[in-house]
């Protein structure tokens, strides 16, 4: 697990799964694509920590995370206190939600009903940009 101020020489050896607030993560991906001296992979999943407040995982984050270590990628949501408030399934169709913190927020939807995973808690679902709406009511 990677805590906050976690700088990269100090992990020496590869481990199962990576914790780490967004920008720490990306910046761990963009050493270890540029070479030679690589951090440490993880070898089964990243976990990215993002705040209501603060921005979340986008697509192209996820791609990059992905070219450079090559293992699933999920989004925590954290409130201020550090509690974690929505988790991203194996599914990757929103974040389930806490149901005592259910937020509205920009570009987002709440969605109900059983997930695919099996859960029944409510998803917190980014809504698509605003191009490829447009796009699809194109098409």
């Amino acid at each position: 697990m990677l805590e906050s101020g976690f700088r990269p020489g100090s992990c020496t050896r590869d481990c199962d799964i990576v914790v780490a607030p967004l920008q720490e993560a990306l910046a761990l991906a963009e050493k270890r694509l540029r070479g030679p001296i690589a951090p440490p992979s993880p070898r089964v999943a990243i976990v990215v920590w993002t705040r209501v407040d603060s921005d979340s995982l986008a697509e192209h984050h996820r791609d990059l995370l992905w070219r450079a270590f090559g293992v699933p990628v999920f989004e925590q949501i954290r409130d201020a206190e550090g509690q974690v408030i929505a988790r991203e399934c194996e599914v990757h169709d929103g974040l389930h939600m806490n149901r005592a913190y259910l937020p509205e927020s920009f570009g987002t939807e709440i969605v109900t009903g059983q997930c695919e995973c099996g859960s029944e808690s409510p998803r917190r679902r980014k809504r698509p940009p605003l191009r490829r709406m447009a796009a699809v009511a194109a098409a």
